[in-house]
């Protein structure tokens, strides 16, 4: 009698063998699924990866493979060496892979790679959408901005805090969010107790400037990106929309991909973020705050851009009156923020440029 474990010719050409993996650094969970059964669990080392789909492929014959995996540290590298290896792979948002209540409590590698092979085994699983390279990469390179603008800020507030220690005001005209040249030069003029102090001082003044230099250097890349062939005719279309500027109609462009992936504006609103939750039972139907999962960094700027496009004399101004008469402020933005969306799948999708009357 045959072991579960063993190899049988498939039933069918469509037989699947299912492999549910739980990603670590040096190390991968595996659980085989066949026939909605499980076959065997292994910890695989990463360098011998490939050796064990190899194997794997030679035990089930002309099954075919597929694999699941959560999304995470390791991006889309292991999906393409997976592919390579003739297996689909499926990148998987974690919350969207069915969870009993006991796998919520008893987390371990081996449960969560059972319970992607298990789902992907039944059809349970929906993956995430996967960029090529190229986009991947221009999509690092423009979140690599909020980095460095963070560790600029970070440099600002030391400083300031360096000058609040040492009892040191700011005359009131140079202290503004906007650090100018002449605040830089009044900084250099500044004298500290003692030699030590002063050297302390000149050292956070030069890592100021490296990382403003690093900063300003890398929205010339920027820029250099958004009028490449790729985006230059898109990135024309949506800064001519109120608010929108430059670096928020790149990030919009590198975040979402081609618009055709979206069949409706509605959907692009879901994964940007800017649809409300959803409480309806019975008789009652609960208003409900937007939705907790989204591209925050995408519905941050849209917000922001919503509010510069209310000074502007269109539609989108006319739209937060309209709101705010019946709800406070926060929440008349982010129909506006939304409107924004709708604007830029439309224009998008048709290629056609913004018209005010719209």
């Amino acid at each position: 009698m045959r072991s579960i474990s063993q190899a049988s010719e498939p039933q069918s050409s469509n037989a699947l063998i299912s492999l549910g993996l739980d990603v670590h650094k040096k190390f991968i969970s595996v659980t085989v699924y066949r026939d909605n059964c499980r076959q065997s669990k292994a910890h695989v080392q990463t360098s011998e990866l490939e050796a064990y789909i190899l194997g794997l492929q030679r035990k089930y014959g002309q099954y075919e493979i597929q694999a699941a995996y959560e999304a995470g540290f390791c991006g889309f590298s292991l999906q393409r060496q997976m592919e390579q290896l003739s297996v689909s792979t499926m990148v998987v948002n974690p919350a969207d892979i069915p969870t009993t209540d006991k796998e919520r409590t008893t987390k371990n590698d081996r449960t969560d790679s059972d319970k992607i092979a298990r789902a992907l085994s039944v059809g349970a699983l929906r993956g995430i959408w996967i960029p090529d390279e190229e986009l991947e990469g221009d999509r690092e390179l423009v979140r690599l901005r909020f980095k460095l603008l963070a560790e600029l800020k970070s440099i600002k507030s030391t400083i300031k805090g360096r000058l609040l220690k040492h009892g040191i005001v700011i005359p009131e005209e140079l202290d503004t969010p906007t650090w100018s040249k002449k605040f830089r030069a009044w900084l250099d003029q500044q004298k500290f107790p003692s030699t030590s102090s002063q050297v302390a001082f000149a050292e956070l003044l030069a890592e100021l400037d490296h990382r403003k230099n690093r900063y300003s250097h890398h929205l010339r890349r920027l820029n250099e990106l958004a009028a490449s062939p790729r985006y230059a005719q898109n990135m024309e279309l949506l800064t001519g929309i109120p608010g929108i500027g430059r670096l928020t109609a790149l990030s919009l462009l590198t975040e979402i991909g081609p618009i055709e992936r979206f069949g409706t504006a509605d959907q692009l609103a879901s994964y940007v973020g800017l649809v409300p939750m959803q409480h309806q039972s019975g008789g009652s139907n609960r208003e409900m705050p937007i939705q907790r999962r989204a591209q925050s960094v995408l519905r941050s700027m849209l917000i922001q851009c919503a509010w510069s496009a209310i000074r502007t004399k269109s539609h989108f101004a006319t739209l937060y009156d309209r709101k705010k008469q019946t709800k406070p402020s926060s929440k008349a933005i982010i129909f506006v923020a939304r409107r924004l969306v709708n604007t830029s799948y439309a224009i998008l999708k048709s290629q056609q440029p913004y018209s005010p009357s719209a």
